[in-house]
Parts: structure tokens; sequence; C-alpha cells
């Protein structure tokens, strides 16, 4: 005979973690659909996304081929956005920049999100001595002008894609990791995270599987506005000849045709479009970023 026992333990519901997490994403949806100007952003970004991966099936010409007798043509039937001053078809151009202005911002920014996030991860957890010297180092980056300094790693190293992402990369970061590290702060006396020592789980799986995550919020919303300054720093580096290099179209060089007053004033297309794909996507990004501060927002969505 069997007695039962006076203290049943409690059921666990299966999959209530993944309601509860499914529950909150919609909930953000839901919010960042409301925001009308983060939904114009995200409609945006995803045509500039599209017509730089389709750009060999939506443009006509290669663009780098030079055609002389059509040297500084306006836009017409034959080229939609005109020719510059080699005969190289803008609109070709246009979408192929797009390319690369979109992959300088997402590298960059990663190799920035990385940096960032290790640095406010073993700053905010450590604290103490291990805290101080991490965030004096992240002082002094913060300090120095980043435009400035990038020239400068660009002029020591050379004028390329690669070195253009490196260079606005590994400047980025201070900003992301002083926001992890006031997350991380918060977060590591929470029960969850007490609990995870008392277990004598390792600390390298307390920071990046039980703390890191629920900085993400937060983590977003920089990464989001970070991406927009990197396309806006790799368009003045082309822009000033430290960029891109010649021929690999990018919005940013495209734009240093329009250092002449002629260019300005008789031939217009030649920088109008690169310039309004900047102007656009930057404002697009700023958009879908406070589209997600708000949705992301703890205290809304729960």
């Amino acid at each position: 005979m069997t007695t039962a026992n006076p203290f049943p333990q409690p059921q666990t519901i299966s999959g209530e973690d993944d309601f509860i997490s499914e529950s909150l994403l919609k909930k953000a949806w839901n919010r960042f659909r409301r925001h009308k100007l983060a939904m114009f952003g995200l409609l945006m970004m995803t045509i500039f996304v599209c017509l730089a991966l389709f750009a060999p099936l939506l443009s006509r010409y290669p663009p780098n081929d030079i055609d002389l007798r059509a040297r500084s043509e306006p836009p017409s039937a034959e080229h939609w956005f005109g020719t510059d001053r080699t005969g190289r078809d803008i609109w070709a151009r246009t979408l192929y920049g797009g390319r690369v202005s979109l992959s300088v911002g997402l590298v960059a920014v990663s190799v920035s999100a990385i940096i960032g996030i290790v640095v406010g991860c073993v700053s905010g957890y450590a604290g103490g001595w291990i805290d101080m010297i991490l965030m004096r180092i992240t002082d002094t980056v913060q300090t120095f002008p980043s435009l400035v300094i990038i020239i400068v790693l660009v002029a020591i190293v050379g004028p390329s894609v690669y070195n253009t992402m490196f260079a606005i990369g590994i400047l980025g970061w201070p900003g992301m990791a002083r926001i992890v590290r006031s997350e991380v702060l918060s977060l590591r006396e929470q029960p969850f995270v007490l609990a995870a020592r008392c277990l004598g789980i390792p600390t390298s799986a307390i920071i990046f599987r039980h703390i890191l995550p629920n900085t993400i919020s937060s983590l977003a919303v920089a990464v989001t506005f970070a991406v927009a300054s990197a396309i806006l720093q790799e368009a003045a580096l082309s822009f000033l000849g430290l960029g891109v290099q010649l021929p690999t179209a990018s919005w940013g060089n495209m734009l240093q045709d329009a250092q002449t007053l002629s260019v300005l004033e008789t031939m217009p297309w030649m920088w109008v479009a690169p310039g309004i794909m900047i102007g656009v996507t930057v404002l697009s990004i700023n958009f879908i970023g406070d589209g997600l501060r708000d949705a992301l927002d703890p205290r809304a969505i729960v």
C-alpha cells in the first residue's frame, strides 16, 4: 500500500518557457509594427538590400565598363541615372556600390560588437581592478576623434575595402562596451546568476549563456545605430580618397566627382543618386533603431 506524498513536487508545463519567449517576441513585434517610421525604414532597407543582392540582374551594364562615347550623359532610357565622366553607367555603379557600402557597415560593426561585448562582459562581471583598467582603456580610445584616427590608420596601412572595415571596426567598440558593462553590472547580482554560481557553472558559461542573452535588447539598438555611423564614416573616407578605391564602386567614392564646382552645377546626376542612397539608408537605419528601442523596452513588453 502506497501513501500519497504530502509534499508533491511542482510540475512544470512542457513548452512554458518557449511560450513565454514567443509571447514576448510577439509583443515586441506588435510594438515595432505600430512604429510607422520604423516600418518605413525596414521597408526601405529591404529594398536596398534586394537591389544590392540582385545587382547583376537589375543592371544592363557592368559597373566598371568604360564607354568614352557616352561620357557625362544625363539620365535617359539607355542610362537610367546617366553616366560619369568616363562613360560608366551610374545606375549600375549605384547598385554595386550599395553592396560595398552596406558590407563595410555590417563587417565593421561586427568587429566593434565582438570587441565591445568581450570587454563589456569581462569588465562588468569581474569588477575591481580589471574593471578599472578596461574602462580606462575604453575612456582613452573614446577620447580620440574617431574620424581623424581612422584617417591616420588608413593612411598608414593603405586604403582598401578591408582596411576601411578594420579601421572603422577597431575604433567603434567603446560605446558598445559601456552599454554591455552597465547591463552586466545590473544582472550579475540577480538570483539566477547567484544560483548558477552555486551550481558550479563555469564563469564563461554564466557570462555568455546566462547574462549576455539578457543584454540583447540594448545591444540590438546600439548595433543598429553603429551600422548607420559606419556607413557614414566609409562614405567620408571614400570621398577623401582613403576608403574604397576606384574602380570598385561605393557610394562614398562616387561622390568624389562632386568635389568640382562644374559637376555640382551642370552634372548633378553624378552625385545625386549616391547622395540620396546614403541619406535614405542612414535615416532608415536610425528609424529602425528608434523602433527597436521602443519595441524592446522591457517595461513595455512585460
